[in-house]
C-alpha cells in the first residue's frame, strides 16, 4: 500500500487534515494581507507645498470658513499646470509676502520654486500613511512602488531558499520558523524610524510570508489524499480573497499606518497552537527513509480521525518517489532539454506565469488609482477573485485548459485597454475588476494546468522555474506603475498587451482536459495527440 492508499483509508477529510487546513488558511491569510498592505500604508492622496508664514492665518479678513481658507491659501500659492490643475510639487516664490498682500496682488508673476518647506497633505482618503511621514512625494514619488518591489523580491528569495530548506529539514519546522519570523519582522518593520530601515526588513517580511505560503500549501497538499488536492488547493486562494475584504476594514479603523502593519503581522501568531497540533509530513518522512517518525505521525493521524487502521498497515506504507534517484532525474532533466516539444511548452508556461503576476500586481496594487473610493474598490477586488474561483473550474471541466485560459487571458488584456478608454470612477473601477475577475480565473487554470503538463519526475522542478517567472512579474509591476506619471496610460498598455499576447501563446500548448497525467518526457509529448483512452 502507498502512503496516497493510506490517507483514504484513514478519510479524505478527517479532523486532522482540517485543523491542519485551518492554521495554513490562517498563515495564508496573513501573508495576503501583507503582500497588499502597500495600498493603505503607502497611499497616495492629495498634496501641495508649504507655505509656513501663512500656517497661522485664519483668513478673518475674508470671512470664509476654515475649509475655505486652506483652499485659498492653496491657489493663492500654487501655480498651475498647461492643463490647468494645481501643481504638487511646486510653489510661488512667496518670501516676505503675507496672505492679504497675495490676495491683492498678481502673484503669477512671482518666480516659480519647488517645495522647500514641505508638504500640506489631503487626509480625507488616508488618514496615516508613510508617504506623509517620510515624504515620499514629488522627486521621491516612486520609492512606495520601489519598495512593494523590494518585497517581491523577497518571494523571490523566498520561494528559492525555503523551498530548498523544507526539502532538506521538512516542512513542520520550516513552515513555523517563516510564520513566527514574518510576525516578528513584520511589526519590527512597523517601527522602523526610516524608510531605509524599513525597506530592508520589508525584504526579510517578504521572503518568510512567501516561505510559510509555500511549504503550507505543500504541507497541506502532502497530507490528504489526491482525491482532495485540488479542493485543497482552490479552497486556499479563498484566504487571499478574504484579505480583500479584511484589508480595507482595518485600514477604515486604524488611524495609524503603523498600527495596521502591526496588526497585520499578529495574524501569523495564530499558528502557535500549531506547534502542538500540527505534524511533520509523514509522505517526507517516508523519503529520507525515517520510517519510525513516519509510522508515529501515521498512527496519529489515524487517531485523531478515528480511523481503525490495522498494526501491519503503517509497516507497509511506502512512498512510490522513493524508487526516484538522482541519475535517474538528471537523465530525465537531459532529454528535456533535447525535446523541442518540452522546451516549447516550458518557455510557454514560463512566460504565462509572468504576464499572470505582472497583471495581477499591476491592477491589484493600482486600485487606488482608478478614481473610486479605494476601500470600497478593494474590495470589489476580492468579489472580483472570489467569483473567479467559482467560474474557473467548470469552465476547465466544460471547455478545456487551453481554450479557458486563453479565453480569460483576452479579457483581461481587453479589459485593461478599457480601462484607459473609461472615466475615472464607477466606470473605470468597474472595468478594471472585470480585468482583475479574468486574470485571477487564467492564473488559477494556469496553475493546474502546468501540473497537468509536466511529467512525475520534473513536475515540482518546472512548476518552481514557473514560480520563478511570476515572482519576477510581481517585482517588475510595481515599477510598471511609477511609468503612470510619464503617461498615464502607459501601465495599462503594458498590462493589456502582455496579457493578449499571452492568450495568443496559450494556444502552442497542448489540451490536457481529459488525459491522465504524464509520467515521463514521451508521455507528454504526446499529449499533442487525440485524447487517450
Amino acid at each position: 500500500m502507498n502512503i496516497d492508499d493510506f490517507f483514504t483509508k484513514t478519510g479524505t477529510y478527517g479532523w486532522f487534515q482540517k485543523r491542519t487546513y485551518i492554521f495554513i488558511f490562517l498563515v495564508t491569510l496573513g501573508g495576503c494581507m501583507q503582500a497588499f498592505l502597500q495600498v493603505f500604508v503607502a497611499g497616495q492622496g492629495d498634496h501641495w507645498c508649504r507655505v509656513s508664514q501663512w500656517e497661522n492665518d485664519t483668513c478673518d479678513f475674508t470671512n470664509v470658513s476654515q475649509s475655505e481658507c486652506r483652499e485659498l491659501k492653496r491657489r493663492l500659492s500654487t501655480p498651475l499646470t498647461n492643463d490647468d490643475v494645481l501643481q504638487s510639487c511646486q510653489k510661488y516664490n512667496l518670501t516676505g509676502v503675507d496672505l492679504e498682500t497675495a490676495i491683492e496682488d498678481n502673484i503669477t508673476h512671482y518666480d516659480v520654486i519647488g517645495c522647500d518647506e514641505g508638504w500640506y497633505f489631503d487626509n480625507s482618503v488616508f488618514r496615516s500613511t508613510m508617504t506623509e511621514d517620510w515624504n515620499l512625494v514629488c522627486d521621491n514619488f516612486g520609492i512606495p512602488n520601489l519598495l512593494q518591489s523590494i518585497y517581491m523580491v523577497g518571494y523571490l528569495a523566498g520561494s528559492v531558499v525555503y523551498g530548498s530548506l523544507a526539502d532538506r529539514f521538512g516542512r513542520y519546522y520550516i513552515l513555523l520558523f517563516c510564520s513566527f519570523s514574518a510576525g516578528g519582522l513584520g511589526v519590527l518593520s512597523a517601527l522602523s524610524p526610516n524608510v531605509y530601515i524599513y525597506g530592508a526588513l520589508r525584504l526579510l517580511v517578504g521572503a518568510s510570508v512567501y516561505g510559510s505560503i509555500l511549504v503550507g500549501f505543500v504541507l497541506g497538499t502532502e497530507i490528504v489524499s489526491p482525491k482532495a488536492r485540488v479542493l485543497f488547493g482552490v479552497a486556499l486562494w479563498y484566504a487571499e480573497a478574504l484579505a480583500f475584504f479584511l484589508l480595507p476594514g482595518l485600514a477604515r479603523i486604524i488611524p495609524s499606518w503603523r498600527w495596521l502593519i502591526m496588526v497585520s503581522s499578529l495574524v501569523y501568531f495564530a499558528i502557535i497552537p500549531g506547534v502542538w497540533l500540527i505534524y511533520e509530513s509523514p509522505r517526507w518522512l517516508l523519503t529520507k527513509k525515517r520510517t519510525q517518525a513516519a509510522e508515529s505521525v501515521m498512527r496519529t493521524i489515524a487517531r485523531v480521525n478515528g480511523s481503525d487502521v490495522a498494526v501491519e498497515t503503517y509497516t507497509d506504507v511506502k512512498n512510490d518517489d522513493d524508487e526516484d534517484d538522482d541519475d535517474r532525474k538528471a537523465a530525465i532533466i537531459f532529454d528535456l532539454l533535447r525535446s523541442p516539444v518540452m522546451e516549447k511548452n516550458l518557455l510557454g508556461l514560463l512566460f504565462n506565469w509572468f504576464v499572470q503576476s505582472f497583471v495581477y500586481y499591476g491592477l491589484s496594487l493600482g486600485t487606488s488609482s482608478l478614481g473610486g473610493d479605494v476601500y470600497l474598490s478593494f474590495c470589489l477586488s476580492g468579489g472580483a477573485e472570489v467569483l473567479s474561483f467559482l467560474v474557473c473550474i467548470p469552465a476547465m471541466n466544460k471547455f478545456g485548459r487551453k481554450w479557458s485560459a486563453s479565453f480569460f487571458l483576452f479579457l483581461a488584456g481587453f479589459a485593461c485597454f478599457g480601462t484607459i478608454l473609461s472615466p475615472l470612477g464607477p466606470i473605470r473601477v468597474t472595468v478594471a475588476m472585470i480585468g482583475k475577475f479574468a486574470i485571477t480565473a487564467s492564473f488559477t487554470i494556469i496553475y493546474v494546468y502546468s501540473a497537468e503538463i509536466f511529467p512525475t519526475p520534473l513536475r515540482i522542478m518546472c512548476v518552481g522555474f514557473c514560480s520563478v517567472a511570476a515572482r519576477v512579474g510581481g517585482i517588475v509591476a510595481p515599477l510598471i506603475l511609477v511609468l503612470e506619471r510619464a503617461w498615464p496610460s502607459l501601465p495599462m498598455i503594458c498590462f493589456s498587451s502582455s496579457s493578449l499576447l499571452a492568450g495568443c501563446l496559450v494556444f502552442i500548448l497542448p489540451e490536457t482536459k481529459g488525459k491522465r497525467m504524464p509520467d515521463t518526457i514521451q508521455e507528454s509529448i504526446d499529449l499533442k495527440k487525440p485524447l487517450q483512452v
